[in-house]
């Protein structure tokens, strides 16, 4: 305060300058300068002229110049003059020196840099971190909603999307359609677009227009421009408060659900909203928020809310939040298969299943109808198949009991060509792809078949293999030993025959048991057995590559996607084999029986082949470590339960938890944070497993069939077949006690008859298939007789007869699953980290074994006993997602 009230203090004398400056006018001028950085308040003092201020404000370049001898001084000596010369000027002064040099304090790199080098920038954030700072302004936020930016961070999440459906999406609303788009591109393409426009005035004609509702007599009475900047003025600021929204919608699974909405998901029919869906879509796509529409007219798809919605379909998958649904559709249960459906495949909208009642049925899954009638041509049950719809294809091939092959059309169910005795025992997995057909059987043989016409001069024509395990038709021909000349001369001569097609080219023989599943992959053949190994066949040749040993017992199914083996066994477990050195890098226990059906999903992002090798000879060299310190990593696991440890091999990556050396990936697989394994088993359940955040397989969610069935059929059903649900429930109850009663010896009331269900609660059990149902469920009961187990379909496709479950509401299966629970203490549970088998316990006859499923990016589809296949969608009746799901595959 005393320097403020006294003179200012002396500074050290300055030589003159060349050029002598009005600091004072300087300075008090300076606030002009910064007008562009000042809020427009409608009010000014000032009294001189633009061009005035522009004559007296020189600047520092123009203005003045600095000695010599200052410029010799280091920057540190210069900045302390600075700071000497600053304290000697008043307090406004400075603030106004400090408000000039702000532009060159602040600098906004978006601005300034162009927009390759941001993209490069943000492509390191996260999308939190990305969606923060699309709030700082609109330029930031311009640069990071680039749809090229959310496409990459799409796909590194692991994600696979359909690129020719997105492509198809982008060709169908391309091009102007409507006037105003028209007049906006060449506002759009103005290059001062990106600046702040200025605000434009409203002729009164058109308030007036706007009064009176008539837009066009208003634009009439104005003028034409003025209508013209009207328009454009819809190209103005928006809001940023819809970024705050985006992020909640992005991060936050609870979505905001209308109320009509939620009534619709509420409502019993599903044939009512999807008769009424597709004009509904037709109207909310022309608002959609999926679509872009650029200045030249062309419409892309909006990756970011592509994104969104594919992040919030993971969020329901792991909270556990679907919808149930089956086939057939409740109303039109005469639709079903007559017994248990041992296969099933799925692509698009269309299912095709495979049943006991010799059946392929194939199914609209948008109508959960049948497409044509059942095709039928197998004299025994039909246990796989497989189809492709493209036109190009317009497939299905399927295998049966009765040792055959067939081919079908898929559009019209027409019969194409049979292959009789394919196999000496039944027939119990195939695969195919655009060169061969590969089918395995009871008979532990596996074949390979041609799909087109081969000649030996055809790169598909097989080469030969002189080792064991394969053998050749004697029409085969060993190219490899002629010349391409002579070979060449002998097909023109005719000597060498074109095989037709469908015809065997070679056999391979390496397993002792039952080859129970195969899948194929580019040139590789992975055959599962009931032997207990796991073996790699090259395609071409037929020479066993590789055998893969893990597993306790016989195996059901496999699956192989080029980097792991994922198989299920009667061990009850699920193991994950590295496919280049046949290590075992993960076993999952979950199951109580017999792991009959699995399908994964581990989403690498591109390039993932370099990042898993890396992490895998990272975890040995942390297990070499850990030896060369003393730590007891290389006992067994029998030494190691002795000392107190018992061994994770879920994917942990201890040392001590290390089975093998070697392999090409991490313990547990690696892939994303969004990989799942979905198995189903002989015990009635499906487990979703999922990873944590250690990297550790986990259980995630554990499904029933009939759960999903009782809950579908009861939500779709109208209020008519809720009412014939809760008799036939009433009916199975009464039956129930008379049948307890019974094997007890006592005297119990008559059962009372069902009456028929009608209006889509699906038609009731017979009153002998249900009495026997029951009788085996009495059996649980203490001190009854145990009648024979029912014969049940094992892995090698032999089946029994199913029984239907009553169906019952979800609330009613709650109440009655906690009664139990109340009134049965819980047996012991092993030790998760144990890998003993859990104990089968004898009880009533299983009557929804899982024999098959598979899923999607958005639901699980699975057959059983039951002949209702039945499916949980995980779009939840969301119409944005559903919209969204177009778009997306697997993982």
């Amino acid at each position: 305060m005393a320097r403020e009230s006294s003179e200012p203090a002396p500074v050290p004398r300055l030589p003159p300058l060349q050029t002598t400056v009005n600091y004072s006018s300087d300075f008090a001028a300076a606030p002009s300068l910064s007008a562009s950085f000042k809020l427009d308040e409608g009010y000014s003092d000032e009294t001189r002229s633009q061009p005035e201020k522009d004559l007296v404000i020189p600047t520092l370049d123009e203005g003045m110049t600095l000695e010599e001898w200052i410029l010799t001084h280091s920057e540190t000596e210069r900045a302390e003059l600075a700071y000497k010369l600053l304290r000697s000027l008043r307090t406004s002064t400075v603030a106004t020196v400090i408000e000039r040099l702000a532009p060159l304090l602040h600098m906004d790199p978006v601005l300034k840099l162009p927009p390759e080098i941001t993209f490069e920038i943000f492509s390191y954030l996260d999308p939190q971190t990305l969606l923060t700072a699309s709030l700082a302004s609109r330029a930031w936020r311009n640069r990071i909603s680039d749809s090229r930016l959310w496409k990459d961070l799409y796909i590194n999440e692991g994600w696979r999307v359909d690129i020719d459906a997105v492509r198809r999406f982008e060709q169908e609303h391309s091009g102007l359609s409507s006037p105003q788009l028209r007049k906006s591109r060449s506002r759009h393409t103005d290059p001062d677009s990106g600046e702040p426009k200025q605000k434009k005035r409203v002729p009164p004609s058109w308030l007036d227009s706007r009064a009176t509702g008539s837009l066009e007599q208003g634009a009439r009475q104005g003028n034409g421009q003025q209508h013209v900047e009207k328009e454009a003025d819809k190209e103005g600021d928006h809001p940023m408060g819809d970024v705050s929204t985006e992020r909640g919608a992005l991060f936050s699974p609870e979505q905001q659900i209308s109320p009509s909405r939620r009534r619709e998901s509420l409502s019993g029919s599903t044939h009512s909203k999807s008769s009424g869906q597709g004009s509904s879509t037709a109207t909310r796509r022309s608002n959609s928020s999926l679509l872009i529409r650029m200045p030249n007219g062309a419409a892309k798809v909006n990756w970011p809310h592509l994104y969104r919605q594919r992040r919030k379909l993971e969020e329901n998958w792991a909270k556990g939040r679907f919808t149930n649904f089956q086939l057939p559709h409740p109303s039109h249960m005469e639709e079903a298969h007559q017994e248990c459906v041992y296969a099933i495949q799925f692509t698009g909208k269309w299912l095709v299943s495979g049943s006991r009642d010799r059946t392929v049925r194939v199914w609209d899954l948008d109508t959960k109808r049948l497409w044509h009638p059942p095709l039928q041509g197998h004299s025994k049950s039909v246990l796989c198949l497989q189809f492709d719809p493209r036109p190009s294809e317009d497939i299905i091939i399927s295998g049966s009991s009765d040792k055959s092959v067939i081919i079908w059309r898929f559009s019209t169910g027409e019969k194409l060509h049979e292959i009789s005795c394919a196999h000496d025992d039944s027939v119990l997995n195939l695969r195919f792809d655009e060169r061969y057909i590969v089918t395995c059987s009871k008979d532990k043989l596996i074949k390979v078949w041609s799909r087109r016409q081969l000649s030996p001069a055809d790169k598909d024509y097989p080469s030969m293999f002189f080792g064991s395990g394969v053998t050749y038709p004697s029409y085969i021909v060993d190219t490899a030993e002629l010349p391409s000349p002579v070979l060449e001369a002998e097909l023109a001569n005719g000597h060498f025959q074109s095989l037709a097609p469908y015809s065997l080219l070679m056999t391979l023989d390496g397993h002792t048991a039952a080859v129970n599943a195969i899948q194929l992959n580019e040139d590789e053949i992975v055959s599962a057995s009931g032997d207990r190994l796991i073996k790699i066949w090259n395609l071409r040749n037929g020479a066993c590559k590789k055998t893969v040993i893990g597993h306790e017992k016989g195996i059901a199914c496999v699956q192989f996607d080029n980097r792991r083996i994922i198989s299920g066994s009667n061990d009850d477990t699920v193991r994950i084999f590295d496919h280049a050195s046949g290590a075992e890098v993960a076993c999952l226990h979950g199951h109580g029986n017999l792991v009959r059906t699995v399908q994964a999903g581990f989403g690498d992002p591109p390039g993932a082949e370099e990042t898993l090798r890396l992490e895998a000879l990272a975890v040995d060299n942390a297990f070499r470590d850990a030896q060369r310190n003393g730590a007891y990593v290389d006992l067994g696991p029998r030494a190691l339960r002795r000392a107190g440890y018992h061994q994770n091999t879920t994917g942990s990556r201890d040392p001590r938890d290390i089975k093998a050396l070697g392999a090409s990936i991490p313990p547990g697989g690696g892939g994303s944070r969004w990989a799942r394994i979905v198995s189903g088993s002989y015990d009635e359940s499906i487990i979703i497993w999922k990873k944590c955040k250690e990297g550790r397989w986990i259980v995630g969610q554990r499904l029933r069939q009939a759960d999903a069935a009782a809950s579908a059929a009861y939500v779709a059903s109208d209020p008519a077949a809720r009412a014939a649900i809760a008799r036939s429930n009433a009916f199975a109850q009464q039956n129930l006690q008379a049948a307890v009663a019974a094997a007890q010896g006592q005297q119990a009331p008559a059962p009372v008859p069902a009456t028929p269900a009608t209006g889509g609660g699906g038609p009731l059990q017979s009153l002998q298939a249900l009495t026997a149902r029951l009788a085996g469920q009495a059996t649980s009961q203490p001190g009854t007789a145990q009648p024979q187990p029912q014969p049940q379909p094992p892995m090698n496709g032999t089946g029994a007869n199913p029984a239907l479950h009553p169906h019952q509401p979800p609330q009613q299966q709650q109440q009655q699953q906690q009664q139990q629970q109340q009134a049965q203490p819980l047996p012991p549970q092993p030790h998760p980290r144990h890998q003993q088998r859990m104990n089968r316990v004898p009880g009533p006859a299983p009557t929804s074994r899982i024999f098959k499923l598979q899923f999607d990016a958005q639901k699980i589809i699975c057959s059983s006993q039951d002949p209702r296949i039945v499916g949980w969608d995980f779009v939840c009746d969301d119409e944005d997602l559903r919209e969204a799901c177009q778009f997306f595959t697997g993982l």
